[in-house]
């Protein structure tokens, strides 16, 4: 029977496993649809189902005993590319959703054959199918993928896990995926650019139109969502990958925008300990899986064009790697600065988040000189963790009777911190109020 197994087996799909993985969400496919009917045993994939969420949704809950889930499911988590192709395998001779012919149905399943090359059938993604090639293109890294419908599954999965989302990837841009990610503070979204001359995105030097995407061009500038965006220039492509286990005697060539490979990137990132300084560089970002075919010359003008539009590109180089580490949802010829690096970006956003629930502990205190003492030995000690990413000897705790009135009902504390990659120092500025 047909399975998605060669995509995953070991002699053509490397993966790598992490001690602390990273959590990425992806939307994909549609709300699952309970309707669904088909006709008879191997029956064509006529019906939508939901796309790759609903065709997982009704795996889950049609062909294991007990179920995985629930129908009513809003986000599912997979933390390897095996456990996502078990549950799509399970699909295998009860429907043709995996792989079918022209004209035989299949519109909503994942491949269909393409014509023969060289006596070899070639094999092309429908949406299901790239959906799910963009999943194990992530995966292969070692971080967890939460895949969702829509923007409420993601929420769901930040209130049922108590945890936020490191990154969430995009195919492209999503108006409501950006909207979104104005809500997240602690998240990055990766997106490719816009389509090149020839229509294909993630080949452009431009990003995504921000302003339009976030409903908002005042959002576009500053340090709130818009130091949170990165910017992809990269288009990977995976070569005569072979089939066999899905159509005797096919393959399939396929190119996708490389964000799923910066994902990973984060990723390793992440698992050396090393997410509050850079994504980039040979160590961190080289590809696992295909090859990065538009790679940009160190000496090219076209690196000053890019790093100019707040894209992040990769190098041509052996081995091919991530170039650039620069975040900002416009584009400028300004000098960049630490607000424009990934690096110092989220060890920011990590900074507020600990001083924030400090301030929050003791905003109900009396405002005197000892709460504020305990304070500032207390942001001290939450800073000790990331001293390896900091200036020491430049950070500065402010929390005294000079930005404080006694006994008032707001507390503030302000922390200046240097970035060690950075020839900036930022300020952290947290008031409060009862």
């Amino acid at each position: 029977m047909p399975s998605l197994s060669s995509f995953v087996s070991s002699n053509q799909y490397s993966t790598e496993s992490t001690t602390f993985p990273l959590i990425a969400g992806m939307l994909m496919g549609n709300t699952y649809n309970p309707g669904i009917t088909f006709n008879g045993f191997s029956g064509a994939a006529g019906n939508d189902p939901g796309g790759i969420f609903g065709w997982l949704v009704y795996s889950r809950s049609n062909f294991y005993t007990p179920a995985k889930g629930t129908t009513a499911a809003q986000y599912i988590v997979y933390t390897t590319p095996q456990e996502l192709v078990g549950d799509l395998n399970k699909l295998s001779g009860i429907t043709a959703c995996l792989i079918s012919n022209p004209g035989e149905g299949g519109t909503y399943g994942f491949f269909v054959t393409a014509g023969t090359e060289d006596n070899i059938i070639q094999l092309s993604p429908l949406p299901a199918g790239k959906d799910f090639l963009y999943a194990i293109a992530y995966l292969a890294y070692g971080g967890q993928l939460v895949i969702s419908p829509n923007v409420s599954g993601l929420d769901r999965y930040i209130s049922d896990s108590e945890t936020y989302f490191d990154v969430v990837i995009g195919q492209d841009g999503k108006t409501s995926m950006c909207q979104w990610l104005i809500t997240q503070p602690y998240a990055a979204g990766i997106f490719p650019t816009i389509p090149d001359a020839t229509g294909i995105t993630g080949a452009g030097y431009t990003m995504q139109n921000y302003a339009t995407l976030f409903g908002n061009s005042s959002l576009v500038s500053g340090t709130t969502v818009a130091n949170r965006i990165f910017n992809v220039c990269g288009l990977n492509t995976v070569s005569d990958l072979d089939t066999t286990s899905l159509l005797f005697g096919s393959q399939i060539t396929y190119t996708l925008p490389a964000v799923c490979d910066v994902g990973g990137a984060f990723t390793r990132s992440k698992n050396r300990n090393e997410t509050y300084l850079t994504v980039a560089g040979v160590d961190r970002s080289t590809i696992l899986n295909g090859n990065l075919i538009n790679p940009i010359d160190w000496n090219s003008t076209i690196k000053s064009t890019l790093r100019n539009n707040k894209v992040n590109f990769f190098v041509n180089y052996n081995p091919k790697f991530l170039g650039s580490d620069i975040v900002g949802a416009t584009a400028t010829g300004a000098a960049l600065t630490n607000y424009d690096r990934i690096g110092p970006s989220r060890l920011k956003s990590a900074l507020e988040e600990a001083i924030t629930t400090i301030a929050l502990k003791y905003l109900f205190d009396i405002n005197n000189p000892q709460t504020r003492a305990q304070v500032t030995a207390e942001v001290q000690t939450a800073i000790d963790p990331f001293t390896p990413y900091i200036d020491t000897t430049a950070t500065q705790i402010i929390c005294d009777a000079s930005n404080n009135v006694d006994n008032a009902s707001t507390l503030t504390i302000q922390v200046i911190i240097k970035p060690i990659l950075s020839i900036d120092s930022f300020a952290i500025n947290v008031t409060l109020t009862q």
